[in-house]
This record gives structure tokens, C-alpha cells and sequence, in this order.
């Protein structure tokens, strides 16, 4: 028999050992967001306060270029000292801006976000509770999200954890005594 009818087997003999000894099931996360109205409704409030943040920020823009065609026209008769406090209030606007866009938009911990999670997380709460009931209610070993690939939900006995924290510190032991 050659390698290649040998590995065909291993794999169809290992499917039906799996499909006779684990129950596995998956979902689709991007299905189940699109399809909850809860998710719309707060699609359309982060959407208002997104424009709102928006809306604040392009004053702060228009600000900062009233103030850069203020100094283009006039910087002909400003003395130095006058052109560089213009400068200065330039740069200061111009931080203004990057520190606004951070705080409500940077993607780490952006107001936006934060209040994105905040709204969402009840939302998400019910479906993992759901997910958790029909895994445990129909007898599924693991469920996965087919979207990113995660586990979310396994049965306890499953779970190797102490087992590899036991065979890391007896690895590390013997390591050290080495």
C-alpha cells in the first residue's frame, strides 16, 4: 500500500472515531450579530455618536486652518515674535486635533470603543449564555465560531490545563536541577 492510500485511511479512520466519540458543532458569529435586532439598534446609537465625535472634530479642523490662512495672509506684517506665538498656537491646535482623535477614536481604548463594549456587552452575555445552553443541552463536546476560528464551548472534560501547568512545573524542575 502506498504512503499516500496509507494517509487517506489514517484520516477517514480518524473522522469516524471522532464522529462516533465527540460531538462537535459550530455557529456563525457575523450571521448572529447581523441578524439581532438588539445589534442594529445599537449600530444606529454608536453611528449618532460617532457623527457627533465627528462633527467636534472638524471644528477643531476648520479652527486650526482659520488659523493657518489667518497666518499666511498676515505673517507679511507680523514681526517675529508675533509669528512665532501664531506658530505656537498653531502646533498647540494641531495637538489638539491628534489628542481628540486618539481619545475617541484610537483603537486602543477610544471612547467609540469603549462605548461600543459597553453597549454591546449584555448583548454578547446572551448569546454566550445561549451558546453555553445548547452545548450543554444537546451533549456537544466543542462548539466553534466559524467567523474567527475561536472555541466557544467546551466540556470540562476536556480541559487539559492542569495538566500541562503539571507537566510545565515538573519540566521546570527537573530543568533546575540540571
Amino acid at each position: 500500500m502506498n504512503n499516500k492510500l496509507k494517509y487517506i485511511i489514517a484520516i477517514i479512520s480518524f473522522g469516524v472515531v471522532l464522529s462516533n466519540s465527540m460531538k462537535i458543532g459550530y455557529i456563525d458569529s457575523n450571521r448572529i450579530m447581523n441578524e439581532l435586532d438588539q445589534v442594529r439598534e445599537i449600530q444606529v446609537e454608536l453611528e449618532k455618536e460617532q457623527r457627533k465625535m465627528e462633527s467636534d472634530m472638524e471644528g477643531l479642523i476648520a479652527k486650526r486652518d482659520s488659523l493657518i490662512q489667518s497666518y499666511e495672509r498676515q505673517q507679511i506684517l507680523m514681526n517675529d515674535q508675533r509669528k512665532l506665538e501664531k506658530q505656537q498656537e498653531i502646533q498647540r491646535v494641531t495637538q489638539d486635533i491628534e489628542k481628540f482623535q486618539m481619545e475617541k477614536f484610537g483603537p486602543n481604548g477610544g471612547e467609540i470603543y469603549k462605548i461600543q463594549n459597553q453597549l454591546l456587552a449584555p448583548v454578547l452575555s446572551k448569546i454566550d449564555e445561549a451558546i453555553q445552553t445548547i452545548g450543554k443541552d444537546r451533549g456537544y463536546d466543542f462548539i466553534m465560531d466559524a467567523v474567527s476560528g475561536a472555541l466557544v464551548y467546551a466540556i470540562d472534560a476536556h480541559d487539559l490545563t492542569d495538566e500541562v501547568i503539571e507537566e510545565l512545573r515538573a519540566n521546570s524542575i527537573e530543568n533546575n536541577e540540571e
